[in-house]
């Protein structure tokens, strides 16, 4: 039985085979293509609303000044953290999957040691739980701006490897 050959046009008027298409396609779902470098890199521009509204829900009840980083008096010159330094934003390494964290920094990073009893409670005496990235993800918009972010950055990337 003889095969018939398929021709696609393509958006910019020009005749392809199916095969032809296929291979164009293949191209477009590897890694490299899809530059996960510049996917994380828009990810944490719009991510940054988010941490400044979490820094700011954070320090919402408070009176204690915002800087970011106090030397202790001590020997040493130990640095420390306060609540402010410790909220930020940090990607993923890899080749899979593009995504951005919007968090604590841990104790062990050089962030606030209280950062999480401040987030999820302390004990009785100390700290009632405040959810500073909760408060911060009702009042912005971020969540549906990163979707569409995204939905055009993959359309621009399949109608440029489509042309």
């Amino acid at each position: 039985m003889a095969r018939s050959k398929v021709y696609l046009r393509s958006q910019s008027g020009r005749t392809e085979s199916f095969e032809e298409f296929r291979q164009r396609l293949r191209k477009l779902g590897t890694s490299e293509t899809m530059r996960f470098r510049e996917v994380r890199n828009l990810l944490l521009k719009e991510a940054q609303p988010l941490v400044t509204e979490a820094r700011r829900q954070a320090y919402a009840d408070s009176q204690e000044p915002k800087g970011i980083r106090m030397k202790s008096r001590s020997a040493l010159g130990a640095k420390f953290y306060n609540l402010y330094g410790s909220i930020n934003k940090w990607a993923n390494k890899g080749t899979t999957k593009a995504y951005v964290v919007v968090g604590l920094r841990g104790s062990r990073k050089q962030g606030a040691y209280y950062a999480p009893w401040q987030l999820f409670g302390g004990t009785e005496k100390n700290f009632k739980p405040k959810d500073f990235i909760g408060l911060a993800v009702d009042n912005t918009d971020v969540v549906k701006r990163a979707q569409k972010m995204m939905q055009k950055h993959i359309q621009k990337r399949i109608t440029s490897v489509l042309r």
